[in-house]
């Protein structure tokens, strides 16, 4: 009988237990129709991810600008070179023999000028002589010696000797004229000649080489590309491809972390160099592209390596958070609210907590809507409401509006449900990775906020 007493107190005791439990959890767990989430500390890392290939900074593409059979190659890859060292040989043969042939045509100009030089020599010496004669016939003349047909031809004779004289100095002109045509022509050619001589441009070494000996290069209208020479890899650049809605987060001298295939559980550093403005479009995808500069002291990364960037834009430690779930939720409640929303200047400083005092204040002194349009009158209201709000506005207010305005700040709500009831607070916003984002105000850490609401329980 004792032990029956005994048994039936164990189960009366286990069942009170159970009961109490019951209720706690009853009352401790959310309503069935809402799916809520605790406001808790965590880590906000905003950061945009792309990818790209690295590249020296310093590289050359080394070409040929005559077509030709190549007969030497001096270098091969990874080869270190100064500037200036021969790198490969064109066959010369054909450039030599029309350097042979333009210095022929030189030096024959050349004697064609002395032959002319004597030709204008005897010219003048004839000018002279027909000149002298003239002066005897006109004294002959004038003694009634000789007729008037005789002196006649002795001055005809002077002015043709005259002519045979310019006629000799233009045809020297024509000379030395095609003297100079010619040596231009030397000259031409035996740069061409020169150029049969692939040389290095600058320090550095061969880390490409596209051609054999043997083999024929054509130079048309592009250049064939024979070496490529980078003359440092201790610094190389990453170009890379940001999408347009990404872009706008990216600023000059921001930090870089990326990996290589080559490398997978090793980081590198870079640096933000240039933001290109020129946009690329593929596919109706506008991007721009991003230089960013890489210190490869440790000669590990190699040029065309695919790099895999994370470009660093916020990263904050140990912060009240809350889900953009629940950011979203209250947004489509207060947008589908029949309740009117506020409008006008007053609407943006309802995050400054202002006070009767500062409400009234700015009602009385609100500039007045002018009639008139045009930037001006905007310009003067906006003036007039920059200091309104300073006189107005607290140290505290004006700090918060300048970073509501900047957008480092955001404004909002949630719903926090308490005792089974939603309440809508009012929140202030700071950064967001997509999943989170910042709660600076107020503190409602342990809170629990409304994710979701089940249709039907609105």
């Amino acid at each position: 009988m004792k032990r029956l007493i005994l048994l039936f107190s164990a189960i009366i005791i286990a069942s009170l237990g159970w009961f109490i439990t019951t209720q706690d959890s009853t009352a401790s767990a959310p309503p069935e129709n809402y799916r809520t989430e605790v406001i808790s500390k965590g880590n906000i890392l905003n950061s945009v991810s792309a990818t790209g290939t690295l590249a020296a900074v310093d590289d050359v593409i080394v070409g040929s600008q005559l077509s030709g059979q190549i007969t030497q190659v001096y270098v091969d890859f990874n080869d270190t070179v100064v500037a200036g060292q021969l790198l490969a040989q064109i066959d010369p043969s054909t450039f030599a023999a029309k350097v042979s042939e333009t210095q022929a045509q030189v030096d024959k100009t050349q004697a064609d000028i002395n032959l002319q030089k004597i030709a204008i020599a005897r010219a003048k010496v004839t000018f002279n002589k027909a000149q002298r004669d003239l002066q005897r016939a006109e004294k002959l003349s004038a003694a009634k010696n000789i007729s008037e047909d005789e002196l006649d031809d002795y001055q005809t004779l002077v002015k043709q000797n005259q002519l045979d004289v310019q006629q000799a100095q233009a045809q020297l002109d024509v000379l030395h004229a095609t003297l100079a045509s010619n040596k231009a022509s030397l000259q031409q050619d035996q740069i061409n000649l020169s150029r049969t001589e692939v040389r290095a441009p600058i320090d550095g070494f061969v880390i490409s080489r596209t051609i054999e000996a043997g083999q024929t290069v054509a130079s048309s209208l592009n250049t064939p590309e024979l070496f490529m020479l980078a003359k440092d890899l201790s610094i190389m650049e990453i170009e890379a491809y940001i999408d347009e809605s990404d872009i706008g987060q990216l600023q000059e001298q921001q930090r870089v972390n990326f990996t290589v295939d080559a490398f997978p559980d090793r980081k590198f550093n870079g640096e933000i160099q240039q933001i290109r403005r020129s946009p690329e479009s593929t596919s109706g995808v506008v991007s721009y592209t991003v230089i960013v500069s890489a210190d490869n002291r440790s000669d590990v990364l190699l040029p065309g390596m695919t790099a895999n960037l994370d470009i660093s834009i916020d990263n904050v430690r140990d912060i009240q958070r809350v889900s953009n779930a629940a950011l979203r939720l209250a947004t489509r409640l207060n947008e589908s609210s029949d309740q009117p929303q506020r409008r006008g200047p007053m609407a943006s400083l309802e995050a400054l907590n202002l006070s009767e005092e500062q409400q009234q204040q700015l009602k009385q002194q609100m500039p007045k809507r002018s009639e008139g349009f045009g930037p001006g009158v905007a310009e003067q209201r906006q003036r007039q409401m920059q200091k309104l709000l300073a006189d107005v506005l607290t140290d505290e207010q004006k700090a918060l509006h300048k970073a509501i305005q900047k957008g480092t700040v955001r404004t909002g709500n949630v719903l926090i449900l308490r005792d089974g009831e939603q309440i809508s607070v009012p929140v202030q916003l700071g950064i967001t990775d997509g999943q989170y984002t910042e709660l600076l105000k107020p503190d409602l850490n342990n809170q629990m906020v409304i994710t979701q609401i089940k249709a039907g329980s609105l």
